[in-house]
């Protein structure tokens, strides 16, 4: 099966219990389509370049999936249709060696 790399941006203002409500729902989707989350991973609270919807930072969260492609599109539909996912971004990977990506080895080391 495919891998892709998700990467959700949420609203600044709903609380880490939201957030995590809110990946746990979209892992589900995946889930129920025979599909598998290899890793998850949560940014942070992050400044974003510029202002989105009255929004000057958004919780960002990357998940590395494995399913069809056909999922990813509905996947992505209900992903577009949440009021509280300000943008994604999912890309089509070749691999996934199992480490964690460089925003959790920077955000970790405190730098």
């Amino acid at each position: 099966m495919p891998l892709y790399e998700n990467v959700i941006i949420c609203r600044q203002d709903i609380t880490k219990n939201q957030l995590d409500n809110i990946i746990s729902e979209f892992k589900k989707i995946i889930e129920n389509e025979k599909g598998k989350i290899l890793a998850e991973e949560y940014w942070g609270l992050k400044n974003l370049a510029y202002e989105i919807n009255k929004n000057k930072k958004a919780h960002y969260t990357m998940l590395i999936i494995e399913t069809l492609s056909e999922n990813i599109e509905e996947y992505e539909r209900k992903l577009r249709l949440h009021e509280d996912i300000i943008r994604f971004m999912t890309i089509k990977i070749k691999n996934y060696d199992g480490k964690e990506s460089i925003m959790v080895e920077t955000t970790s080391d405190g730098k």
